[in-house]
């Protein structure tokens, strides 16, 4: 009777002729232990199971194990579609994983910031149509940047004045009658702060020219570092866009709020980082050295390439071999 009923679920053991009910009930708990590892209520069932004295008790207890063994088995199945079917939870929560790498923040509690892959512009010829961040000075140039660097404030609660190591009493509030409540106090967002920092670069990049360049020849190859420079590091800010907030307060030399720029961020170690750096990083000098090998095609640059990097001279004269690389 064990094993034809217990035949579907595992390989067919066997016993010698002549043996006691007590070894058929041990033979059936090896038989069990074989074909199955379920729960441990299930477990414990199989060993609170009385010695058979007789068919119907045999019987009895067989369906006994067979219900208890269906229902692990759709426990089983039911975990198994719910595991497939879903997320996990942890990741169901707005903005979970940038809130991992970031300061407390309250945009991440209320907008979502979908992360995606974007391929910078590092070019150092211009693409036409020309970026309007690498175009010289102009009103319309301007106004550009004003809309990346936006100054406007905006309102944050204590708890995000705490959040940065600040003390309430010391940060600078709205009034109510500015309809944000009595715990809202002034704000700013962090990524725009960097961008007028980028800005003002931008626009007094003359002062330190004598300094670093003297009598030094200008030409075309220095106008497009600059504005390659700038329109790489405007791209990294704003594809990071740090949100991290940043209060205000009272002081004795100002009529308005005061920012409080010195604000607490999630750093990478740039320590480490440097340090790997220099033990890996080959020299200039030999880097230098390194020319194209035979068999590997070189992409044919622009004219335009060419002629900022002044390619031509002597060895290598304008033969109008020329590509569309711009870099």
């Amino acid at each position: 009777m064990v094993s034809k009923l217990f035949g579907f679920f595992a390989r067919p053991t066997y016993s010698r002729l002549g043996s006691s009910d007590e070894e058929v009930h041990d033979d059936e708990a090896g038989l069990l232990k074989q074909s199955l590892d379920c729960t441990a209520s299930v477990e414990g069932s199989l060993e609170g199971l009385a010695p058979r004295t007789s068919d119907r008790n045999s019987l009895s207890n067989s369906f006994l194990i067979f219900n208890s063994l269906f229902f692990c088995l759709s426990v089983a199945l039911f975990t198994a579609s719910m595991i497939a079917t879903s997320e996990p939870f942890m990741l169901r929560e707005r903005n979970y994983l940038l809130k991992r790498t970031s300061e407390p923040s309250p945009i991440l509690n209320v907008i979502d910031i979908p992360m995606s892959t974007k391929r910078l512009n590092g070019t150092f010829i211009e693409q036409h149509p020309k970026s309007i961040f690498r175009q010289p000075p102009s009103p319309e140039v301007d106004a550009a940047w004003e809309r990346v660097e936006t100054q406007t404030p905006i309102p944050i609660r204590r708890q995000d004045v705490l959040n940065q190591g600040k003390d309430p009493s010391q940060a600078a509030k709205w009034p109510e009658s500015f309809g944000f409540g009595p715990d809202a106090y002034i704000g700013r967002i962090d990524v725009f702060h960097q961008i007028h920092c980028l800005n003002r670069l931008r626009k007094h990049l003359h002062w330190n020219f004598d300094y670093y360049y003297g009598s030094e020849r200008m030409n075309k190859y220095h106008e497009l570092h600059v504005s390659h420079c700038l329109y790489t590091l405007l791209q990294n800010l704003m594809c990071t866009g740090n949100v991290d907030v940043y209060p205000h307060f009272w002081a004795d030399a100002q009529d308005n709020a005061f920012p409080d720029f010195s604000i607490n961020h999630k750093c990478r170690d740039f320590e480490a980082i440097l340090d790997w750096h220099d033990r890996h990083a080959v020299s200039l000098e030999e880097f230098g050295a390194l020319r194209r090998p035979p068999d590997m095609q070189p992409r044919v640059m622009s004219h335009e390439f060419k002629e900022v990097f002044e390619w031509y001279d002597d060895e290598h004269p304008d033969d109008g071999y020329v590509g569309t690389e711009i870099a």
